[in-house]
């Protein structure tokens, strides 16, 4: 149970985005539910994960192997279930997720390229400074608007993990699901 209650909203009030659910019908994710305190921060939290879901650069899979590996690093159960299922249907595979939970994330299931995320998220979430190789390899993948992307997505993170954490805030009885491709990323 939460350490603090989840309030009740306005009758006036909606979400930015459907895609986490509404505070009207018992759909809204815990996660935005506790924020429901401080309404302006909730709003701004569901637009930035809004946006890093719509109009992110980073592939379906690499938000997921980014989103899972903040997770593991800042210790929350609470995004590691509402991601997994995700991150299958956006195409991680078992093994990876495997991997993942055990935090192995130099493991051989990983390709070059993801291990060189992992090793990028876990640096900026214990770290100040990404030493200058791994920067390199992973803004030659990315890109600068990507190396901004992903710390932006780490702390978030940060922010979700903290948040659920420090409140003990409730694993809720849905997973996010497919209805966040569909109301999300434009399809190509």
């Amino acid at each position: 149970m939460a350490r603090i209650p989840y309030p009740e909203f306005a009758p006036d009030f909606d979400m930015p985005t459907p895609i986490y659910g509404s505070p009207h019908d018992a759909t809204l994710l815990n996660v935005f539910r506790v924020l429901g305190h401080s309404p302006a921060l909730l709003t701004a939290v569901a637009n930035i994960g809004h946006t890093q879901l719509t109009e992110g650069r980073l592939s379906d899979p690499d938000r997921e192997l980014v989103i899972l590996a903040a997770g593991r690093c800042f210790g929350a159960d609470y995004v590691w279930a509402q991601h997994e299922q995700l991150a299958a249907e956006f195409g991680l595979r078992a093994d990876q997720l495997t991997a993942l939970r055990e935090r192995r994330l130099t493991a051989d299931c990983f390709d070059g390229p993801q291990r060189d995320l992992l090793a990028f998220v876990s640096a900026v979430a214990a770290t100040a400074r990404v030493e200058d190789t791994l920067f390199q390899r992973v803004r030659e993948r990315h890109g600068d608007r990507g190396v901004v992307e992903i710390i932006a997505l780490t702390g978030v993170y940060f922010l979700v993990s903290r948040i659920t954490t420090t409140l003990d805030v409730d694993i809720d009885s849905r997973e996010l699901d497919s209805a966040l491709s569909a109301a999300g990323r434009p399809q190509d």
